[in-house]
């Protein structure tokens, strides 16, 4: 018998994520608008899940970074003079200014700007300007604080618990699915960021599902990629998947990618990897969407252009604005829903079978919850 603290909105969660698939519930709406939700999803997601930073290519040179505000602070992915990539923490550990720049960038040491304590690319600290007479003051203590750092696809994730079990086993199901596509060697055309007015899972749930096509992109991707098209694959306990087939005569470019099956450039290939990272895989190149909350009623999206070595970079503007105006359409869409979810008048709704992968994250979230709740 489970002894549980848990809230009334978790356990309402928990009932709704226990039912049947074809019976399926959306969350409640007050999981996309309470603070106290997010501080659990803090806790159960985002304190103890594998977080993207990035792309490992975008920091090929030793002391080459790119830097995240994620959910449980600030961090940075560092290139290591053995090749290795730690994530390390860029708060000073004098009096908590930020080392390193937002964004990206290189270094052979780190500095912080606020009084000069000054890092090796591992963290340690290599020098601290007048702090000898303090005799509580011990160097070997005062490293960044390091992370447990996995590449995967290219990808760089890092985790906040030390004790987590590898990423990489727990994703092996797609892991042919995303070597047929070559996403380890993809290359990053373009990145975008952008601030919305919604919360995390409304933003990730779109992404995740294409029954929204026919309303929200009727223009833009329905007639290449029509709603009823869409296919729903069995997701895993870290990942959900989607295919929406091509309408007839739409193909995707194979480029010099000679994996890739007929079927592999027909559709589009949609993968949510859990708690908050979408890969929509498009033939030759692929596109990556990371949602950050930055409140509970808002998100930070950071979204990453994926071409293969050979693309001709002519084509980058294209596709930027291309994607940029599917963007601006899921912007519009999302901020409604949200409007509508902190309404007295919202309800959870049922969920169609093409929304599938919905249910599955909401079960996903319930396990979480149910775990630190004592299940």
């Amino acid at each position: 018998m489970r002894t549980s603290t848990l809230s009334p909105l978790a356990e309402e969660v928990l009932a709704i994520a226990g039912a049947p698939l074809e019976r399926a519930f959306a969350l409640p709406p007050a999981c996309y608008v309470d603070p106290g939700f997010l501080a659990l999803e803090h806790e159960v997601l985002f304190a103890r899940e594998w977080l993207c930073v990035g792309r490992a290519a975008d920091i090929p040179q030793p002391g080459d970074y790119a830097a995240y505000d994620s959910p449980v602070g600030p961090v940075m992915a560092v290139r290591q003079k053995d090749g290795s990539i730690a994530t390390l923490s860029r708060v000073c550990r004098h009096r908590g200014a930020l080392v390193g720049e937002d964004g990206s960038g290189s270094a052979r040491l780190f500095t912080c700007p606020y009084h000069k304590w000054v890092y090796e690319l591992d963290g340690r600290l290599r020098g601290a300007p007048a702090m000898g007479g303090n005799p509580a003051f011990a160097p070997a203590d005062r490293a960044l604080p390091r992370f447990a750092t996995e590449v995967w696809q290219g990808f760089v994730f890092f985790n906040a618990d030390a004790g987590a079990a590898p990423l990489a086993g727990r994703l092996a199901s797609i892991a042919e699915l995303c070597g047929r596509h070559d996403l380890l060697n993809l290359k990053t055309g373009f990145l975008i960021e952008e601030d919305w007015p919604s919360n995390w899972k409304v933003a990730f749930e779109n992404s995740c599902e294409t029954y929204h096509h026919m309303g929200v992109h009727r223009q833009t991707l329905e007639p290449a990629f029509p709603t009823l098209g869409v296919r729903c694959e069995a997701g895993g306990a870290q990942h959900n998947l989607h295919i929406v087939p091509s309408a007839d005569g739409f193909s995707f470019e194979p480029g010099a990618n000679s994996r890739l099956t007929g079927d592999d450039l027909a559709q589009l290939q949609i993968v949510g990897v859990y708690p908050n990272l979408v890969i929509a895989l498009s033939g030759a190149t692929a596109t990556w969407f990371s949602f950050t909350p930055t409140s509970a009623t808002t998100t930070r999206l950071r979204v990453g252009w994926l071409v293969p070595s050979d693309a001709d970079p002519a084509a980058l503007p294209r596709e930027r604005a291309t994607l940029e105006a599917i963007l601006a359409e899921d912007r519009v869409s999302c901020t409604g829903v949200q409007r509508g979810l902190e309404s007295r008048d919202a309800r959870s709704g049922p969920l169609s079978p093409i929304e599938q992968t919905i249910a599955e994250f909401a079960r996903y979230l319930a396990r979480r919850i149910a775990t630190a709740g004592g299940a």
